[in-house]
């Protein structure tokens, strides 16, 4: 503070000094204590909200509170202050005694003051950078001229440190929204230098490049380098690129809006090398990301929606002058980042959502899950994490049916679901919490799934095994900037898991357990649990609570049932061994499989054959060949088997829907309503049909059907008659039901190709 005054020709003391005048400064601090404005406390205007946007809602209630306040005279009463004393160098550059304010400046190499004083504005360097900046700016402002559409300061350069610029913000408003007179005060100064060159011979654009390649900050996160390096790599250098002269920092906050004219100030960043359109990205990004706190998506919507009142790019345009925008402003800021001490919330927030804005220039090359998972351990790159049993490859080089288990407190997992939320490659997001954790499933725009197990206690049934603290503390980063829990912990957690569920170590795990644990491998499961039972996390109080919420964990998450009908030779047996094993692979999800109903009841045949004949019977005898045509004996029959399914869906549904399976039925009570003569009945659909409304209704159900001639050459068990009478059964039976449920899908596929028909069902379950 001593040296910005002295360089407007005064000098403070902390003590009184011969000749030493007494004035109190009144002040505000930012966030982290510093001071942020400052003024003569004796002043009847709050004049530090020259400084202020106040564009928001938010911020006009607190600008009007603020002149209540001074109207009012308890700004006193309201705001800190302190007695400085001080002495008028010669030439001073504003009387001390007189309304002024000033703003510190945002932290960093291009730190300036800003002073308000006799109704002009004065930018105070601090440094070397700055010193050139506003050289560059007084520079700038000789030539660009106020017109019609925009207004601009009038610059006189005092000296080295100091410019001096008039007030254009009477009159004016600051306005969040990128409006048409933003339009057109942006459309004018592009108008000022336009011209095309080759990418491989723009200047500015192939320095940013070189100083990019120089970076080596361990502060910013390691996938937006990656992603930024791979779209350098694709970029054709003999491809032409239209640039324009641009103000630069072209936001809000530097902005007025007088009835058709904008009012800019900061001039400073002016340049004819940036790429067309700079300043209208700059404008919606940086105004979302700073002052409306907005995601990705929606700033990018906002691009789409006013790009139709400026540039009017094609899609293909805009995708183009969007990526060159990301790459020179977050180039030209990375570069300056790295040399600065210490970095603001506000750096964070900005390389989170440029990161996240990258995704739209890569999305053509690198899938949305791959994506993602970048974007996820760059997230919380600054975060306490640790990835458990995670591959030390490329981190988006994940399989497909791979999850990522990770060590995380609640509080930290809870803002990772709330970035993945709002996250512009996701759809949806569903969470399952338990006591020790919480299971996130991830479906991106494209229907990819990521599965995310985010832990903040390792347990076994009721007990805890070990310790998050010490395994944080002992995490390790590899070289894709990913965090892992140590060896030695990962090899810890292996053999515990694996011998208390008495199972063997798989085989790829057994090399690293041997070689970090040795002599203290687990040898006795029975002592192991003795002496875990013995930790504090799992004695007294601590037992019952873990007991409490290990049932409780149990029947967190509710599966649901699924059904597969369809003619012999439909293709129900492969469809269904797929799509369990992608439920359970990919979908994290455990499945059971049942065949036709409950079975809490044996088939009729058992009781008079015996269990092993009648199961032979029925594996080599041909569907649809009873010879039952009793009605009494038919609705004997129907009976036996609608009381096990009445009976039989309670314990299906407490047995494996309670705790989170998944059932697939091949075949189902349909067979009764649309085929009753493959379960040898001869009854009126309208009879099976009724028993249907006093059952559960399963979530999802498939009918597969496919040509005569198809299923023929698959199975020769039925007549060509037959499967045609059997799919137009099935086929108004689903039709029907799917008009008359709300919450169960009924859905008839075509099974041509089990890729199509695979994606059509998982897509439809997801």
């Amino acid at each position: 503070m001593t040296t910005l005054f002295r360089v407007t020709g005064h000098r403070l003391f902390t003590q009184q000094q011969d000749d030493s005048k007494k004035i109190k400064f009144a002040y505000i601090l930012n966030p982290d204590r510093s001071i942020r404005w400052f003024w003569n406390a004796n002043s009847k205007k709050p004049v530090f909200l020259k400084f202020y946007n106040a564009a928001t809602p938010k911020a006009k209630l607190y600008k009007f509170l603020i002149h209540l306040i001074f109207a009012l005279r308890l700004n006193k009463v309201f705001f800190k202050s302190k007695v400085i004393y001080y002495r008028k160098e010669e030439n001073p550059l504003f009387d001390m005694e007189s309304d002024w304010a000033i703003f510190t400046g945002t932290i960093g190499p291009n730190n300036k003051a800003l002073l308000y004083a006799n109704r002009s504005f004065y930018k105070i360097a601090k440094t070397d950078s700055a010193k050139n900046l506003i050289a560059a700016e007084h520079k700038i402002l000789s030539k660009v001229i106020s017109e019609s559409k925009l207004e601009v300061p009038k610059a006189l350069m005092l000296n080295e440190n100091i410019i001096q610029l008039s007030d254009i913000s009477n009159d004016g408003i600051r306005e969040n929204s990128f409006t048409q007179v933003h339009a057109g005060a942006v459309m004018a100064i592009s108008a000022h230098h336009t011209r095309q060159t080759k990418i491989s011979e723009w200047s500015y654009f192939q320095k940013l490049k070189t100083q990019f390649s120089e970076i080596e900050d361990e502060r910013i996160p390691t996938n937006i380098i990656r992603k930024i390096k791979a779209i350098l790599i694709h970029i054709d250098e003999r491809e032409n690129i239209s640039l324009a002269f641009s103000h630069g920092d072209f936001t809000s906050w530097n902005c007025y809006v007088k009835n058709d004219k904008l009012a800019v100030y900061d001039w400073e960043l002016s340049s004819a090398e940036k790429p067309k359109a700079f300043d209208f990205f700059h404008f919606i990004i940086q105004n979302g990301i700073l002052i409306q706190k907005k995601s990705w998506k929606e700033i990018f919507a906002e691009i789409e929606e006013k790009n139709k009142m400026t540039f009017q790019f094609s899609e293909e345009e805009l995708l183009k002058y969007l990526k060159f925008y990301l790459l020179t402003n977050t180039l030209s800021y990375l570069k300056i980042y790295s040399v600065q001490e210490e970095w603001h919330l506000q750096i964070h927030w900005l390389l989170k959502t440029w990161n996240e804005a990258l995704n739209t220039i890569l999305k053509a090359c690198s899938t949305e899950r791959e994506l993602l998972i970048l974007d996820i351990f760059d997230a919380l790159y600054h975060t306490d994490y640790a990835a458990l049993k995670f591959h030390n490859e490329e981190p988006e080089k994940l399989k497909l049916n791979s999850d990522i288990d990770m060590i995380i407190s609640s509080e930290n997992a809870r803002k990772l679901v709330s970035y993945l939320s709002e996250h512009s490659l996701v759809k949806k997001v569903s969470i399952v919490r338990k006591s020790f954790m919480q299971t996130v499933r991830i479906l991106t725009m494209r229907n990819e799934i990521l599965n995310l197990d985010l832990i903040n206690q390792l347990k076994w049934k009721h007990m805890q095994i070990m310790e998050v603290s010490k395994i944080l503390e002992n995490r390790r980063k590899n070289r894709f900037g990913v965090y892992n829990v140590s060896d030695k912990d990962t090899a810890r957690f292996i053999d515990l898991f694996y011998s208390l569920n008495q199972s063997e170590i798989p085989a790829k795990y057994q090399k690293l357990v041997t070689e970090h644990l040795k002599s203290q491998k687990i040898t006795d499961r029975k002592l192991t649990t003795k002496t875990l039972k013995k930790k504090t996390y799992n004695k007294g109080l601590n037992y019952y609570k873990n007991i409490f919420n290990y049932l409780k964990d149990s029947f967190t998450e509710k599966g649901f049932i699924i059904t597969f009908s369809g003619v012999d030779g439909a293709g129900k047996s492969t469809v269904i061994s797929e799509v369990s094993e992608l439920i359970e692979k990919r979908y994290r999800r455990p499945v059971k499989v049942l065949r036709h109903r409950p079975s809490l009841l044996p088939i009729l045949s058992v009781w008079t054959k015996g269990k092993e004949k009648a199961h032979d019977d029925v594996v080599n005898s041909l569907p649809r060949q009873g010879n039952n045509k009793d009605l009494l004996s038919s609705f004997l029959r129907f009976g036996y088997y609608y009381t096990d399914y009445i009976f039989g869906q309670f314990i299906i549904y407490i047995k494996y829907v309670m705790r989170g399976k998944i059932v697939l039925y091949d075949r189902y009570y349909f067979d009764f309503i649309a085929d009753a003569k493959r379960s040898n009945l001869q009854l009126p659909k309208t009879v099976a049909e009724s028993g249907y409304h006093l059952l559960i209704k399963p979530k999802f159900n498939f009918f597969l059907y496919a040509a005569p001639e198809k299923i023929l050459s698959r199975k020769q068990e039925l007549s060509y008659d037959s499967i045609c009478r059997l799919t137009r059964e099935y086929s108004l039976l689903f039709s029907r039901l799917e008009k008359q449920s709300q919450n169960s899908k009924y859905l008839s596929i075509e099974n041509n190709n089990l890729d199509n028909t695979l994606e059509t069902i998982m897509n439809t379950i997801i």
